[in-house]
């Protein structure tokens, strides 16, 4: 028996990153256990719970979630600036606080523009964890470990996911507000991990001018964290070639096109993510609505995501590892593509349930490719001292998509219920994955002078 768990590619997977990465990661992949857990009992059936307890059409609940959306904009760009300036550790324990609260809060109105103007809210305090975690795992994680450090991530908040929906069906029968209070209740456990477990990664200012000009870090016992900010990556493309790189990070070998090649790849994040929180947001409506999928038959299958991403994610990310970034991106675009494509054809209650798990798989899939790779690809291309902002302007790219996804998602089925909708989806779905596959001839260009540049530095 052991020697069939030990082929199976989980088992693994962990055991591998064992002494792999720095204390800083386990801690946030435990935090992002709770808090994903606590999200998961509600989150799932809020544009049930907009449509069918508060009344709201399909359009107005992807306007509430499109408001949060709208708002987190602005939170991700300020969080990594925050980030930046004060600290990862003081901007997520404020962030997180401030969020289990306002949770905690939208169960108790039962007004929709009530809840849209909380929701409003949530997206300004709850944002800015995201850019500080990201800078955070980049300080002390190497360039060529970065995805499988976000994929960890993803893995721990994936286990909170397995649970949450199933769970929060069940007690969604002793009302809305009880759910939410519950809720914000777990995501305060995050805060006292933070505070008691998580110790600041920031590099000190000279040290970050000295790791982008490929210095080594010097200083005292106070500054060994920031020390300890990885400056010798191997092959960050493993199979492009391993010359030495000793030194030269990937934006610091063509600064002017790494900035480039960053400011490419944002509009393709719309996209991406206009695309791809449509599963999210959008399908539990067509599910429950136009196809008579019950609540808690959504959550079981919702819970799928979790189960499949607690046993793969790692083991396709290090499967991928050989792939150009942005074309491992563009394949889990193809993979939402045909997500979405497999339910079109679905009018009615026959064949709903395997139509959707089948689209579960898929996007699952998609998620399990872009959205490591998208942060570590930020990482890789932003300079050291500031890698908040980087991150927090990639998660404003997140926040426009994500804004701009669920209220036209919304209208569309709305108008054009079932094939016409998912049709359309599927298609701007491609054309993102077009945009990444492009993307990856000027990446190719970058790590050739990364390699050319770290040839003319001493050893």
């Amino acid at each position: 028996m052991s020697g069939i768990w030990n082929r199976l590619g989980p088992v693994r997977a962990y055991r591998e990153l064992r002494h792999e990465f720095d204390r800083a990661i386990f801690v946030l992949a435990a935090g992002d256990l709770v808090a994903s857990f606590g999200f998961s009992l509600v989150f799932p059936f809020l544009t049930i719970y907009l449509t069918t307890s508060l009344g709201a059409s399909a359009a107005e609940a992807g306007l509430v979630l499109g408001a949060y959306s709208v708002c987190s904009i602005f939170s991700n760009a300020a969080g990594g600036w925050l980030a930046d300036r004060f600290g990862r550790k003081i901007v997520m324990t404020v962030s997180i606080t401030l969020t289990a609260i306002v949770v905690a809060l939208m169960g108790q109105v039962s007004d929709l523009r009530a809840v849209g103007a909380l929701t409003m809210v949530l997206g300004l305090v709850d944002p800015p964890f995201i850019p500080a975690a990201r800078a955070a795992v980049a300080d002390v994680v190497p360039e060529e470990k970065r995805a499988r450090a976000y994929s960890l991530l993803s893995v721990a908040a994936s286990i909170g996911w397995i649970a949450g929906p199933a769970i929060g069906a069940g007690l969604a029968v002793l009302g809305y507000s009880f759910l939410f209070f519950v809720s914000g209740v777990i995501l305060a456990g995050y805060t006292f991990i933070l505070i008691f477990g998580f110790q600041e990664t920031k590099p000190k200012t000279d040290t970050a001018a000295m790791l982008a000009a490929g210095g080594h870090p010097t200083g005292s016992d106070e500054g060994r964290r920031a020390a300890e900010v990885p400056i010798d990556p191997d092959a960050l493309y493993a199979g492009l070639g391993q010359a030495s790189r000793a030194r030269v990070t990937l934006d610091a070998a063509d600064p002017a096109l790494a900035r480039r090649i960053f400011l490419a790849f944002l509009p393709i994040c719309v996209v991406i993510h206009a695309v791809s929180f449509q599963w999210v947001a959008t399908l539990p409506i067509h599910a429950n609505r136009d196809l008579g999928v019950s609540t808690t038959t959504w959550g079981l299958l919702f819970a799928f995501n979790g189960i499949l991403i607690l046993l793969f994610q790692l083991r396709v990310t290090s499967s991928t590892e050989r792939l150009l970034k942005p074309r491992a991106m563009a394949l889990g675009l193809v993979a939402y593509g045909l997500a979405y494509l497999a339910i079109a054809p679905v009018a009615g209650p026959d064949g709903a349930v395997p139509a959707l798990a089948l689209v579960v798989i898929l996007a699952t899939v998609g998620e399990m490719l872009v959205y490591p790779y998208e942060a570590s690809f930020v990482a890789d291309l932003s300079p050291v001292a500031v890698r908040g902002r980087y991150q927090g302007m990639l998660g404003a790219a997140v926040g426009v998509g994500s804004a701009v996804g669920p209220p036209v998602g919304g209208l569309m089925l709305d108008l054009a219920p079932g094939a016409p909708t998912w049709i359309a989806v599927s298609a701007a779905a491609v054309v993102a994955a077009g945009g990444l596959w492009v993307l990856g001839n000027p990446v190719r260009r970058l790590l050739a002078r990364q390699e050319a540049t770290a040839a003319e530095v001493p050893a």
